[in-house]
């Protein structure tokens, strides 16, 4: 049996070359560095103090009555060599990771009930593929509890014929988030491709539950999508990224893609009156484009570039570009930018982001939704003298811009160590944070008129969204976190939240939100 100090100096040894040869399951940003190296903490605590109760000198031998002949030296268990720390076996370059969170929330809308949301559970797996070579999955479970599919064959003496169904929970989504393959040429220059997150705002590559200390993602990013389309938000693409480290500098690094890029993805319903009308609604969601065929001819374009002055701190700047339309319609594009921050001083951070959104040519994609609504009229048998269509709510506007900003300041009570938030824990947090919201949507479509096929109205709005949030988190570990929260959300005064948000029912006249939350996140 090894004696306690070489044992204790082997275990380091092994816990270094594990992080030397572990696979990662996320990019190296620095946010992931600075993640990894807090849940490493504690490991490096606990072997610290081994090595020191092993420094202790054992009690001096009585001396012998009378001398003894000297023994023949017994083997000493050499401690493993190298490359047996650091053997390969059947798991060594796979790993599984993920996230979950869930959440309760009480507000004082009338449609809201006090409930409990099961947010998402994600599976990772990432794998060292050889040498140079690797691959992630990432499966998202997002308010996901079943998902059943039934068949009926026909009864006896065939009177009733073949019956499907599919049935789920509210808002089941299962997606998958991320799939690729990357083969580093250098470090610099990575080419990556498949399903890759946008690189559009750090939030769309940073959005982990877990990483996170309020209990519901931003407006600019979730609620009231900014972004092309919400986060996360995946194509199928390929590109490169890579890193570019400074003596004196920090750290460059940057990603640049091509992908199908996002598309409108729409349904059109007809009612015809026996008046003579044709009532028509449309329901427009701008989506992550498809993984099949393409619905439109052109692709899009991403890139961001940012610097890293220090760990934990990082100034970004992306843009994407590329055609939003299918191809029934007429060719128009959308194009966004970004502007992201974050910097650490002590225990203070301040993170932000801010992003501009446009699509253009919204008229004509309006009269194009219109000629399709028209050319449905056939199927009717009427002709009808007059077609109203009514657009409901899909993010739909000429412009999108806002911003938020989030501030966080990191302690931990001293007589809280010997309570049970901070027994037999390493570095256990609590995270006061503030969060403040804005969102301006300019030529919001509503709703439009036309006749014979011609748009005789196009109603469109200006409208706002703000959201202001203060909150409370324990981190007992850096990857799981409670959370408390107040949050206050409104809009222009004598309109509906449910217009201009895509998580608040609320009803014609509710222009404000008030809402209590909680939420545990966990990472592993």
């Amino acid at each position: 049996m090894l004696p306690r100090k070489p044992r204790t100096v082997v275990a380091l040894a092994v816990l270094l070359a594990q992080l030397a040869v572990a696979p990662r399951a996320r990019a190296a940003t620095a946010d992931e560095i600075e993640q990894k190296l807090k849940a490493l903490q504690e490991q490096v605590d606990i072997l610290r103090k081994q090595l020191e109760q092993s420094k202790t000198p054992p009690p001096a031998p009585a001396p012998a009555a009378q001398p003894t002949p000297p023994a023949a030296p017994a083997p000493v268990a050499q401690p493993p060599t190298a490359p047996d720390l650091v053997r390969p076996s059947l798991l060594s370059d796979f790993r599984i990771g993920g996230y979950g969170s869930v959440r309760y929330e009480a507000s004082d809308l009338k449609n809201l009930n006090n409930t409990f949301t099961f947010r998402r559970f994600v599976l990772t797996g990432d794998a060292t593929i050889g040498e140079r070579l690797r691959g992630l999955v990432e499966l998202e479970f997002e308010r996901f509890t079943e998902l059943e599919a039934e068949r009926t064959a026909p009864s006896e003496g065939g009177l009733r014929g073949f019956s499907q169904s599919i049935e789920g929970s509210d808002k089941t989504e299962l997606s998958l988030e991320q799939a690729w393959v990357q083969f580093t040429l250098t470090d610099w220059a990575k080419f990556q491709t498949g399903m890759i997150l946008v690189p559009l705002g750090r939030f769309n590559i940073n959005h982990d539950d877990n990483r996170w200390d309020l209990p519901r993602r931003s407006l600019v990013d979730r609620g009231t999508p900014v972004l092309p389309t919400t986060a996360a938000w995946s194509e199928v693409g390929l590109g490169f990224n890579g890193e570019i480290p400074t003596e004196n500098f920090g750290t460059f690094n940057y990603r640049v893609y091509v992908m199908n890029g996002v598309t409108l993805d729409s349904s059109i319903e007809t009612v015809a009156r026996g008046s003579g009308e044709l009532e028509a609604e449309v329901e427009i969601s701008p989506r992550r484009g498809t993984a099949s065929i393409d619905l439109k001819r052109d692709k899009a374009g991403a890139v961001r570039v940012a610097w890293s002055p220090t760990l934990g701190s990082e100034i970004g700047l992306s843009g994407y570009y590329g055609r939003y339309t299918p191809d029934f319609l007429p060719s128009e594009p959308i194009w966004a930018i970004a502007v992201d921050g974050k910097g650490t001083w002590g225990p203070f951070e301040l993170e932000g982001e801010y992003v501009r959104t446009r699509f253009e040519g919204i008229n004509h994609v309006v009269r194009g939704f219109a000629r399709a609504v028209a050319e449905q009229k056939l199927e009717t048998g009427l002709t009808p003298l007059n077609t109203t269509v009514e657009f409901e709510l899909a993010g739909l506007a000429s412009t999108k811009q806002g911003y938020w900003l989030e501030g966080r300041y990191r302690f931990w009570p001293a007589f809280l160590g010997d309570s049970i938030f901070g027994r037999r824990l390493a570095n256990p947090q609590l995270i006061a944070v503030g969060r403040w919201e804005q969102v301006w949507l300019d030529g919001l479509v509503n709703a439009a008129e036309f006749t014979g096929g011609t748009v005789t109205v196009i109603e469109k709005e200006n409208r706002f969204v703000d959201r202001a949030t203060i909150g409370l988190a324990y981190r007992p570990v850096p990857l799981v976190v409670f959370q408390a929260a107040f949050e206050r959300t409104w809009t222009n005064s004598g309109k509906s939240l449910a217009n201009v948000t895509n998580f608040l029912p609320a009803r014609r006249t509710e222009d404000t939100a008030n809402t209590f939350l909680f939420g545990a996140a966990f990472g592993f």
